[in-house]
């Protein structure tokens, strides 16, 4: 009887332990966050190398993907409770049955930040507005086919008026536009800048736009935004003061730079150190601009609003 007693005793501590670690660790021990290697998730290896998550009072487990497909499986799954990418990932992801909402700009508060360029091919005599009926390379349904739309715009160029030629993987999309098998391509800063200096010729800077076309933002699930809102609420203040540090100080962190982000070795030390706004939220402007385009894409069916994607409830 007594060892019965002593047995349930036992029992009855274990689960009030268990359910006490359960209480501190389940909605607020580690955040889970997913990256791909590109410029704009600096601040937050500079976040992690200066210790302001551990002065933030949050743990986060930094995931590294190598595309875009793995990081938003990843989401979809529940293996990270949130990531960094672009609000066209944030409406498909939702309208694919996985409620997700953007809390904050990563990048692209203003059109100078984070540089995509429409290349021409190396010796192709060719200005944008001959473009038409030309083969132009990129990646289907995807934040570079939207930017290529809107620059072909600016242009005057009607997107169905040249032959879009689709190739995911950038490196590959690289190497067919030095080769001249297409007679532009549409890539991202630093492999932009890497097929300049290979001789490529820029056609169109959306640095240079007046319209800001392009913003990556951090989106997270509704379920974490709802359990982990004080978490998301300190990774956004660490990375906040690890892109201000980049931002004051960038050569101090190029070595860091260097092994973090995906850059080509022949820049690896003069391409810039990027600078970055403090966080805001994404402009409706921006995020209806985002939302028409897959409409008329026939990419979105759902009927969101600024408010289904975007939340100001983790930023402070």
């Amino acid at each position: 009887m007594k060892r019965a007693i002593g047995n349930l005793l036992v029992t009855m501590l274990s689960v009030l332990l268990l359910s006490g670690c359960a209480g501190n660790a389940s909605p607020e021990d580690t955040l889970k966050v997913g990256l791909l290697p590109n410029e704009e998730v600096l601040p937050l290896y500079v976040a992690e190398q200066e210790d302001l998550f551990e002065k933030q009072g949050v743990k986060i487990k930094i995931v590294n993907f190598q595309s875009a497909a793995e990081r938003d499986a990843a989401l979809q799954a529940g293996a990270v409770d949130g990531v960094e990418g672009d609000l066209l990932a944030v409406a498909l992801i939702r309208q694919g049955g996985t409620p997700v909402k953007a809390v904050s700009l990563a990048m692209g508060a203003t059109p100078a930040e984070g540089r995509f360029a429409m290349l021409a091919a190396p010796g192709t005599d060719i200005e944008a507005e001959g473009l038409k009926g030309k083969k132009l390379a990129i990646s289907k349904n995807t934040i570079i086919e939207y930017v290529a739309d809107q620059m072909l715009l600016a242009k005057g160029i009607e997107p169905g008026e040249v032959q879009k030629v689709y190739i995911a993987k950038m490196p590959l999309r690289v190497e067919n536009l030095l080769q001249g098998q297409v007679e532009a391509a549409v890539l991202p800063d630093p492999l932009a800048s890497y097929a300049e200096l290979k001789g490529a010729k820029v056609l169109v800077d959306d640095t240079k736009l007046s319209e800001n076309i392009s913003q990556s933002v951090f989106f997270f699930s509704d379920d974490a935004i709802k359990n982990k809102k004080a978490s998301i609420e300190k990774f956004l203040h660490a990375y906040d003061q690890g892109a201000k540090a980049v931002t004051d100080k960038p050569e101090n962190y190029r070595d860091l730079f260097k092994e973090k982000i995906q850059i080509p070795v022949e820049l690896q030390e003069t391409y810039p150190v990027p600078s970055f706004s403090s966080l805001q939220l994404p402009s409706k402007e921006d995020t209806q601009r985002v939302i028409d385009w897959l409409k008329s894409n026939k990419l979105l069916t759902e009927p969101y609003t600024y408010e289904d994607l975007v939340t100001d409830k983790c930023l402070l």
